[in-house]
């Protein structure tokens, strides 16, 4: 396993032996603070060519909701145009959290992501999150 990227709000892992990169928010961070951290993000994912993402949102007390758009219209897109491929995230957060998101009508739903080059899940678990990240995985082998 490669030795952590940590700062006070973000913690990055990336995990050969699972073909993983790992983010876990350590708590709620500052606007600025969240696009740092998906931008660091995207820069470890490219430095270790690694698609297959868990990023665990369970710290964080809201979905930062403001922040969609940019999400949406800048980061994902980035992450598709600076890696080439498929990009797989798996977001965990804690389930109130989660029913936060999914009831916020400016958050897109999952089939947003269809036939799109990054793929988004969300959990509340995660030996699910990285079974489903698993999954990917093996489908790209097969596919």
């Amino acid at each position: 396993m490669a030795s952590p990227e940590i700062t006070d709000f973000l913690s990055l892992t990336h995990r050969p032996d699972l073909g993983v990169l790992v983010a876990r928010w350590q708590r709620q961070p500052l606007p600025d603070e969240l696009h740092q951290g998906y931008w660091q993000i995207l820069e470890v994912a490219l430095a270790q060519q690694c698609r297959f993402w868990l990023i665990d949102a369970r710290r964080r007390d809201n979905a930062n909701q403001q922040n969609t758009p940019w999400m949406m219209e800048t980061f994902f897109p980035a992450v598709g145009a600076q890696l080439g491929h498929s990009v797989y995230v798996a977001f965990l957060f804690a389930p109130a959290h989660l029913t936060e998101i999914e009831a916020d009508t400016s958050v897109p739903p999952l089939t947003y992501f269809d036939g799109r080059p990054y793929h988004v899940q969300r959990f509340t678990d995660e030996h699910h999150a990285m079974e489903w990240l698993a999954a990917c995985q093996q489908a790209k082998q097969v596919g």
